[in-house]
């Protein structure tokens, strides 16, 4: 048979019967049961769902299957008249044109002639065309013959229904304003990530499964809910939250949504239990890389304790708080990735998959670290942990994805490191390199969010790491796609955004307190704070009956704590972070640390590279000197000398040094 009649042998239906295949497996399997059907399709999950198979891309495969010499979609249309009277055990065989139809309602958000049906038209010949004919000449026959697309939508809506959410629950309705193209165009809104996201939100608005609420009231509220927690949702579901053409699409969509939803069965949940996130978490400190939990917190359950094979896992936290303190039989964090881990408590479980020899990190200020991740996007910062049998799948997404393999660092993990932070720049880059890559437990994502780069930040608390220093304010990033004249606002005000998107803040005479940026429904806030000039030690020295909780000490030297008994107590983070060297390395040695006081410190000892060694006293408490280890006289050999004539401590300091000199052999110090 000929192309024009739609029929072109076995080889163009096998093609088609892949992605018939491929796509049923994605959105439709078993073990969908009980979830909101989202049939999202874009160009980047076509790359996912494609892979490296040998077989044509989706437009081709379903453009080489139909009849352009008059209706061009009846000939899926009659293998689904086919398919009817049968077992129906599998959805019906026109998953790829549909598929293709939500391709095309995804692709109207780039288009030149406007929302509404001429546009997703337009786009729609562009994925579907023969090898012959102008687009125009497509346009007309797609439109015209277009219910019958209509009537496989809702054959696909029937028997979803049919397996009574054994396959999915069905999200497909018509719309009443967009009655043939609206149901393409819902189901390009919201797409699989986004539903973990409305979950929270859900519940956070304390909403019921199946509860009947109204649309506009919802829409309403997510779109308020969006702008604390846009990180949540993709760019285009916030896109449609602002988007007066596809609001009318969203809302009977988010109404389904919350009507199918089942808080018992949704992505979250062990044996019944709710799920809490335990994820891992990497800190750049003081004295290097430090590797811990972060367990999210479950909206309505403060506490709860979790039994394992080693003990129980305490969770708790107050009512405002973001994420649960841990206590009790804390797994490590190196075990529970060899082996896995699993805990269950009354309302909540956790659960640690082994066998991962890769991990995407992004920051997190309510983690207060590089919290791990499955999703990655362009203009945003990560870091990678990595075993060395992941090494080499990691250095080929970085290569694909256009980015140099800088050496790693090692961190307290057994046989893992770490990479320096990297960024992705071009969207489509990192969805073809991820799609190459079989990296199984991360993917892409093309929500792009405003982010502050550099500036000195003024808190060293994570959960205020918004709050920066008052003529050291951070620069603003601005992805692509919001970099449009107009689109970004500080406190109202429209900011001029160069080509390569990043603005400096810094030079606009901003005052101390809060500041907002916006952009296309998001916003970003941050706080600016006066600088606060040092006190000298005399003004600030404390009374005998208010002693000191903590002292400064220099970044620079060796810096350690003396008892009555003669050791000594290191401290620890007495060096300058990575990121102090990096941006200010002129200021290098100079920069001081505030450290609490041990409750046994006596004295505060500091031996600076060059100079002097100076002594403070802490308290007053006699020397207690009966014998001293190796390491504390080696250390003692270097000050035991000092004299500290003139000072308040003087005496007090004798006696220690004469303490300390009787348990040197004689003739081992003598002054010169």
């Amino acid at each position: 048979m000929s192309a024009g009649n739609g029929s072109q042998g076995k080889s163009a239906w096998h093609s088609f019967e892949w992605w018939q295949s491929r796509l049923a497996r994605e959105f439709f399997d078993e073990d969908r049961s009980g979830i909101p059907v989202l049939f999202f399709i874009d160009e980047a999950e076509l790359l996912t769902l494609h892979g490296q198979e040998q077989v044509p891309q989706l437009r081709t495969a379903v453009s080489s299957v139909l009849a352009w010499h008059g209706n061009p979609y009846e000939p899926v249309s009659a293998r689904c008249r086919a398919w009817k009277p049968g077992a129906r055990q599998d959805p019906p065989p026109c998953l790829p044109l549909l598929a293709a139809t939500v391709l095309a309602a995804a692709n109207m958000r780039r288009t030149e002639l406007g929302p509404g049906a001429p546009a997703y038209y337009a786009r729609l010949a562009e994925v579907l065309q023969p090898p012959w004919g102008n687009r125009a000449q497509h346009k007309h026959q797609l439109q015209q013959h277009y219910d019958t697309v209509v009537e496989l939508w809702v054959c696909l809506d029937q028997w979803l229904r049919e397996k009574a959410g054994a396959r999915g629950i069905s999200t497909i309705k018509k719309n009443p304003t967009y009655t043939k193209i609206g149901y393409a165009q819902s189901q390009a809104l919201v797409r699989a990530s986004d539903h973990a996201a409305l979950t929270s939100f859900f519940r956070s608005a304390d909403l019921s499964p199946g509860q009947l609420v109204d649309g506009a009231t919802l829409l309403r509220d997510l779109a308020v809910w969006s702008t604390r927690h846009p990180q949540g949702l993709s760019q285009g579901l916030r896109r449609a939250l602002v988007s007066d053409s596809e609001r009318p699409l969203l809302e009977p969509l988010l109404v389904a949504l919350l009507e199918s939803w089942d808080d018992a069965t949704t992505q979250g949940s062990i044996d019944g239990l709710r799920r809490v996130p335990l994820r891992v978490v990497v800190e750049d400190g003081w004295a290097g890389w430090e590797i811990r939990w972060h367990a999210e917190t479950v909206p309505g359950v403060e506490a709860d304790v979790l039994q394992h094979p080693n003990g129980e896992l305490n969770l708790a936290s107050g009512a405002e708080d973001q994420a649960y303190v841990l206590s009790g039989a804390v797994p490590e964090v190196a075990d529970a990735l060899q082996s896995g881990f699993t805990a269950c408590g009354q309302k909540t479980a956790v659960r640690v998959e082994s066998g991962r020899k890769l991990m995407a990190l992004r920051e997190d200020p309510v983690a207060g670290g590089w919290v791990e991740t499955d999703v990655l996007a362009v203009s945003e910062p990560y870091v990678f942990l990595f075993t060395p049998s992941g090494q080499r799948q990691l250095q080929a997404l970085l290569a694909d994805a256009g980015l140099r393999w800088y050496r790693p660092e090692d961190v307290p993990l057994p046989g893992w490191q770490i990479t320096p932070a990297l960024e992705f720049k071009d969207a489509s880059a990192l969805a073809e390199a991820l799609a190459r890559s079989g990296i199984q437990n991360v993917r892409h994502t093309t929500a792009n969010m405003l982010s502050l780069r550099n500036g000195l930040r003024v808190r060293p608390e994570w959960r205020q790491r918004s709050h920066f220093l008052l003529g050291g304010e951070p620069d603003l990033m601005v992805p692509k796609e919001l970099r449009k004249p107009g689109l970004v606002t500080l406190d109202g005000d429209r900011l001029d955004v160069p080509a390569e998107g990043l603005v400096e803040l810094r030079g606009r005479s901003l005052r101390p307190g809060r500041h907002v940026l916006a952009a296309a429904g998001t916003e970003l806030t941050f706080y600016l704070e006066r600088l606060i000039a040092p006190q000298s030690d005399r003004a600030t020295a404390p009374t005998p009956s208010e002693p000191a909780s903590a002292v400064v000490v220099p970044l620079a030297g060796d810096s350690r704590f003396l008892t009555a008994q003669g050791r000594y107590l290191t401290i620890p983070h007495a060096q300058e972070p990575a990121w102090w060297r990096e941006r200010a390395p002129d200021l290098c040695g100079g920069g001081t640390v505030r450290v609490p006081i041990p409750p046994t410190a006596v004295w505060l000892v500091n031996i600076p590279a060059s100079g002097t060694p100076s002594v403070k006293l802490l308290r007053r408490e006699e020397p207690d000197i009966s014998s001293l280890s190796r390491p504390a006289k080696e250390f003692w050999s270097k000050i035991v000398l000092l004299d500290q004539a003139g000072t308040s401590h003087a005496t007090l300091w004798r006696r220690y040094r004469e303490a300390v000199l009787s348990q040197f052999p004689r003739g081992r110090f003598g002054l010169v």
